[in-house]
């Protein structure tokens, strides 16, 4: 869960922050609620800037701060942040299909967003009827408070800013990569290898395609080929709505190795009820 991350708090280690949890202190409330057990572990000092930063976090939570967790949530933690950041309405699983490899020369063909309740494509030159344009893709990245890309980082968000630099686009959303995930976790190859690896189908009509067949299904379209057109944006739906499950299947197991090891639930109440009893 969000709520019982600490990664966030400056200077404080993965070892101190299992040793939070060991010790009970599993969620941002109870770290508020128990400061004295915070300065116990991390001393008077840092522990008070544990307490001033979870609130701090929390606000920003309450009102829907995208900059803030941009600004302040490490990147190779905001897995963290797939569950209990926003609604799944709100983010943005998105995906590129281009002309070749390199921002600047090659070109962007499509970029697909799903979230929870759909998948649509952004179409370079003139998209069929009921795909957009692909200049409407900043306005509708507008409704969305988290970037959730496979490879995005090193591929995607160059190739997109390049694209839309001269409309004001800025990525200010926190991104979640699931590379940064799943090479965390030893698993390997590209998004096809990976889904493969957890479990999840895509259709026959798709299930070989890789992202270097994209190029010539776009050739193809570009002659006139409503065929190749819709199996490409099949193609890059599939690969953005695929998104969600391979996030939800990298945060159970991330979760399940860092934090269900350590954590530990403890009834601070009736510990210190033991212990005023001594004095009475």
């Amino acid at each position: 869960m969000l709520t019982s991350s600490f990664c966030f708090v400056r200077s404080l280690s993965e070892d101190q922050e299992r040793t939070l949890w060991s010790r009970g202190l599993t969620t941002w409330e109870l770290a508020r609620q128990q400061p004295d057990e915070v300065a116990e572990i991390l001393g008077a000092s840092r522990g008070a800037k544990l307490v001033e930063a979870v609130a701090e976090a929390q606000a920003a939570l309450g009102r829907g701060d995208a900059a803030w967790f941009k600004a302040n949530w490490p990147e190779r933690e905001t897995w963290r942040l797939w569950k209990g950041y926003c609604p799944l309405a709100q983010a943005a699983l998105v995906d590129i299909e281009t002309t070749g490899l390199t921002p600047g020369y090659d070109q962007i063909t499509v970029i697909g967003v799903a979230d929870s309740a759909r998948a649509r494509v952004f179409v370079a030159g003139r998209p069929l009827p009921g795909d957009d344009g692909l200049d409407r893709f900043p306005e509708a990245l507008r409704a969305y408070r988290l970037l959730v890309t496979f490879n995005g980082v090193n591929f995607d968000v160059p190739f997109m800013e390049r694209h839309f630099k001269d409309s004001g686009l800025r990525f200010d959303l926190p991104h979640l990569d699931l590379v940064l995930v799943s090479r965390s976790m030893g698993l390997t190859g590209g998004l096809k290898d990976l889904e493969k690896q957890l479990g999840i189908q895509r259709g026959n009509d798709i299930k070989d395609l890789r992202g270097g067949d994209t190029r010539g299904l776009w050739a193809l379209w570009k002659n006139g080929d409503q065929a190749a057109y819709q199996r490409l944006m099949t193609y890059c739906k599939a690969d953005c709505a695929n998104l969600a499950q391979v996030a939800d299947e990298l945060y159970r197991r991330r979760w399940e190795q860092i934090f269900t090891p350590h954590a530990r639930s403890v009834d601070f109440a009736k510990i210190k009820g033991k212990q005023l009893s001594l004095f009475d």
